[in-house]
């Protein structure tokens, strides 16, 4: 059991005004009934709360009913956290945060009537109930019941809960006991799953392992749990690799997305389920799309400096190319394969190289069949070497169509980029969509 007593503050009859206005004649009669006044003008009576706790009980008190009018409560909104009792225009402006009092309502007569208002002073309380008031000889008693969230309820009111009850004034002090409860339970919150698969296969799984070019399918599953009704189901993207542009395309409807993987990295995909309190469930799966532990040398072409919304058949056309040391050096792409040499898929925009293992130099370079615009997205080569990236650049300049950029020469024993005419290592790539600092690059040729 709490007990506690606000403050007191002094408040003296409008009377005593009237009183010493009074005619010339009297003016000693006057002055002696300004003083019985004065006299009579005392501090507020105390309010004091005591509070119980489920399953408390207070001692009996013996009392006559007050009885209470509760009227329209929109008036009382916004009021201070606490319990006040009013009887007059300061006791009104005390129950409101500072200069924030609204005018005392018309109805409130505070020369015959008072006004019990309690206010909650957390959002965990849905409810402020004034039960009953008793008066006794020196004291008022007023039962209030606060009820609080339920297990696993929300608050959805942005307001605090609070009544607000009128009754005939009695000048006595106030003593209020507040009964705390719990709401009916609203059960557990809902639970939201997902699980993916490669397209040609068909274990689900919350992790899965792919490669690049692989098609994945992810879909949502959700359970309403407790007593509120399922309102939203949502399954997206929340995590991709820098330089990936899969998105999820919902062709057998919101609930199963399929995405195409297209570079080395982390993909996460996440599943979100909401009833009609608000209460939330999530989920994610995740799939890994590792490069190989292999002496081959794997390079991809991706891109950087696009936003999320950009589709990927609108960058411009690119061609990687590889080519052998020497005047007479067979050049591979897509566009030549040359076996031996190297090995090349396109899927859209980007481009998958694989190298024989061996111990060659090897010049790297990018032709551009369209122009690009110097803020538009921008190709970037990653290099892997026994399951590790061991390079990257990306080109950030303005390119016109059948310019070529000149990566660098790639050491196939290492796997390392080595920068044409450049001491310093190449320019790292950024994540996806942010812009980064090119190689310095050698002058166009063809």
């Amino acid at each position: 059991m709490r007990v506690a007593s606000p403050p007191t503050a002094r408040s003296c009859p409008t009377e005593a005004n009237r009183v010493s206005s009074g005619a010339g004649g009297s003016r000693r009669v006057a002055f002696g009934a300004v003083l019985l006044v004065l006299a009579a003008c005392t501090v507020t009576p105390p309010v004091s709360v005591v509070r119980t706790a489920p399953g408390d009980k207070t001692d009996e008190i013996k009392g006559d009913p007050v009885k209470l009018k509760r009227g329209p409560q929109e008036t009382y909104a916004g009021a201070r956290a606490g319990f006040h009792v009013v009887r007059s225009h300061e006791d009104w402006e005390r129950a409101w945060p500072a200069e924030k009092s609204p005018p005392m309502p018309a109805t409130l007569d505070t020369t015959s009537h008072m006004l019990f208002l309690a206010v909650s002073d957390t959002q965990a309380v849905t409810r402020m109930k004034v039960q009953r008031v008793l008066e006794t000889g020196t004291f008022l008693y007023v039962w209030v019941r606060e009820t609080k969230v339920g297990e696993g309820c929300t608050n959805k009111s942005p307001d605090r809960a609070f009544d607000a009850v009128v009754a005939a004034r009695a000048d006595k002090p106030v003593k209020f006991f507040v009964d705390e409860e719990h709401g009916e339970s609203c059960g557990e919150p809902p639970v939201a799953g997902v699980e993916c698969r490669l397209t040609n296969k068909d274990t689900w799984s919350t992790k899965l392992e792919a490669q690049p070019g692989d098609a994945v399918e992810c879909a949502l599953t959700a359970t309403a749990r407790g007593k509120f009704e399922l309102v939203d189901k949502v399954l997206g993207m929340a995590d991709l690799p820098a330089g990936s542009t899969a998105k999820l395309a919902f062709k057998k409807g919101p609930e199963r997305g399929v995405m195409e993987l297209d570079v080395y990295g982390t993909y996460r995909v996440t599943a979100e389920a909401a009833d009609e309190a608000g209460r939330r469930g999530k989920a994610s799966a995740t799939i890994d799309v590792k490069p190989p532990k292999t002496k081959d040398v794997l390079v991809q072409l991706v891109w950087a400096g696009f936003d999320r919304a950009d589709m990927p058949d609108t960058f411009p056309r690119v061609n990687l190319r590889v080519a052998e040391e020497g005047p007479k050096g067979q050049r591979c792409s897509a566009e030549i394969p040359i076996p031996g040499l190297c090995d090349v898929k396109t899927r859209g925009a980007y481009t998958y190289m694989r190298i024989p293992e061996g111990s060659r130099r090897l010049p790297v370079s990018v032709q551009f069949l369209d122009e690009r615009i110097e803020k538009g997205p921008g190709p970037c080569v990653h290099v892997w070497y026994d399951g590790e990236r061991t390079g990257e650049t990306c080109d950030r300049l303005h390119r016109d169509a059948d310019e070529i950029w000149r990566v660098g020469t790639l050491d196939t024993a290492t796997g390392k980029l080595i920068p044409d005419g450049a001491t310093a290592p190449p320019a790292t790539s950024a994540d996806a969509g942010a812009s980064t600092a090119p190689a310095k690059p050698a002058p166009a040729t063809k």
